[in-house]
């Protein structure tokens, strides 16, 4: 319920944001960013609003659900391959994509979800079950699933918790994200995360949308940085969404939802730059939320109005 009146919330303000066509780009920093093209088929773009991304870093493939089916596209972003059409898996909710190259269906179930393991065509192998899970745990209820390091990190948003397991789904940690940024169960409930990803060191990133800010947590929960303030001008946020980090680890990339660009910090969370703007040509954005980078260090970000996702080439410098 929550989630749905977020999403009004936001596409109700970006309507208001395109009438004003305002173009966004400003900053100086060591990384660029350059658009290289729109997944699609042979018909043209693939037409999807807000889809899912996971990334096969191993052979850069690429996986779209959230729409009819799931797509697969190859390292020049075309499709060649979909599955799933008649949800034959269930009702997908999130993917990721192992070392081996298999995939993790995280789909709705009897019991709340289910994790599937599936070949790189879909096809099912085995239920992973969760094991040891803690009583802190019990109403867990995830709606996004991150393979990184040999774990997988599944991610209740909602309640803004986060649940490791190893490739069993044996239980090996678990984070509360609200308690280590020391909201109360009140804020708890009114938040929720607007985006979350793990990079590859371990560090847990996510954003808050209702407080404009992205957060950074070590894997030992020693280190908690935030950065974010609500505005217009370079480095702030309008809305914020999917979060990352590009694949040298050096910069942290974060979709400004509503202002329409993509907002970059080092990794102490200092601004750096930001690229680009509000429109309807290939470069531009309308509402970017999620993201993901693969191996080569293209970034894919999913938009609104059936834009599809659009892949930009990032150069991280020194």
């Amino acid at each position: 319920m929550k989630q749905n009146a977020n999403r009004n919330l936001i596409i109700s303000l970006l309507v208001m944001a395109v009438m004003s066509g305002s173009p966004v780009f400003a900053g100086e920093g060591n990384i660029s960013a350059s658009y290289l093209y729109t997944l699609s088929n042979f018909t043209g773009v693939y037409a999807i609003s807000w889809g899912g991304v996971a990334v096969d870093e191993a052979v850069n493939e690429v996986y779209v659900f959230g729409g009819r089916g799931i797509k697969i596209f190859n390292d020049a972003g075309m499709e060649i391959y979909s599955f799933n059409d008649e949800q034959e898996l269930g009702s997908v909710r999130s993917m990721a994509v192992d070392d081996e190259g298999n995939i993790i269906a995280l789909v709705s179930g009897e019991n709340r979800f289910e994790l599937i393991r599936c070949t790189y065509r879909g096809e099912p192998l085995s239920k992973i079950e969760l094991k040891n899970v803690p009583a802190g745990f019990t109403d867990f209820s995830p709606n996004g699933i991150i393979f990184r390091n040999g774990s997988f990190y599944l991610v209740d948003e909602v309640r803004m918790m986060v649940m490791v397991t190893d490739r069993a789904g044996l239980f090996k940690d678990g984070y509360d994200l609200a308690g280590l940024i020391g909201y109360t169960d009140q804020q708890r409930v009114d938040t929720g995360l607007g985006g979350f990803s793990v990079d590859r060191e371990g560090y847990l990133l996510f954003t808050i949308q209702a407080t404009a800010k992205a957060y950074v947590i070590s894997p030992d929960r020693t280190t908690v940085r935030s950065v974010g303030k609500s505005g217009s001008t370079p480095g702030s946020f309008g809305i914020p969404g999917g979060i990352v980090a590009d694949i040298s680890g050096k910069y942290i990339l974060v979709a400004d939802t509503l202002r329409c660009c993509i907002v970059v910090f080092d990794r102490a969370l200092n601004f750096r730059t930001e690229f680009g703007y509000r429109g309807f040509s290939p470069d531009a954005f309308i509402g970017p939320l999620g993201l993901a980078v693969d191996g080569r260090n293209r970034l894919y970000v999913t938009q609104l109005r059936d834009r599809g996702v659009s892949v930009y080439q990032i150069v991280a410098g020194g």
